[in-house]
């Protein structure tokens, strides 16, 4: 939900630069490359991986990922703004709006360095507090995490390729063209 949040506070800047700036390109540039980059590689893949995942998960045993404790704390809306309201979303965006795809190599660098950063939190939580962030986590033992984590950044990557073919398909060819090697 936080990486949503920032994806259109970003969306939001860049309009705003656009009526307010539009004199200074550089920044309007800028903001746009942001924005395209961080729905590319981040808000469109993860956003999926977390509603697939957590629905998933939680339709084979909610207590792995959402304990039934937490409905007397977290009310079912919020709940539902965290791991459903994004998908519409995340749709709504790719159909509303263009965005340009980087490079397949630097938007999935992108992604998994996020992913991997995220899985570091998550192990630095642990290693600091003695608590899981998923329970899910708790149940597995050391091979069990490693193999869920890269599970889960396989899953990923095919998220990626799937925002950029949705993308594709609804705005056209968006991609720089590839820089041609000079013939000796």
């Amino acid at each position: 939900m936080v990486l949503q949040t920032v994806f259109f506070g970003i969306c939001v800047l860049t309009d705003l630069s656009h009526l307010l700036l539009s004199s200074n390109k550089r920044i309007v540039l800028f903001l746009q490359q942001l924005r395209d980059l961080t729905f590319s590689s981040l808000a469109f893949p993860i956003g999926l991986f977390v509603v697939t995942s957590f629905w998933s998960i939680y339709a084979f045993d909610r207590e792995l990922v959402y304990p039934k404790v937490l409905d007397s704390i977290i009310p079912q809306w919020l709940n539902h703004s965290m791991h459903t309201v994004v998908l519409p979303l995340l749709l709504l965006e790719v159909f509303a709006s263009s965005h340009h795809y980087p490079s397949r190599k630097r938007g999935l660098f992108a992604l998994i360095f996020f992913c991997l950063l995220y899985m570091s939190w998550v192990f630095w939580i642990h290693y600091a507090s003695g608590i899981w962030v998923y329970p899910l986590l708790a149940k597995l033992d050391a091979v069990g995490r490693g193999i869920f984590f890269t599970i889960s950044l396989l899953i990923a990557v095919p998220f990626y390729c799937l925002g950029e073919y949705l993308t594709w398909l609804r705005w056209g060819a968006r991609k720089p063209a590839k820089k041609k090697r000079k013939s000796k």
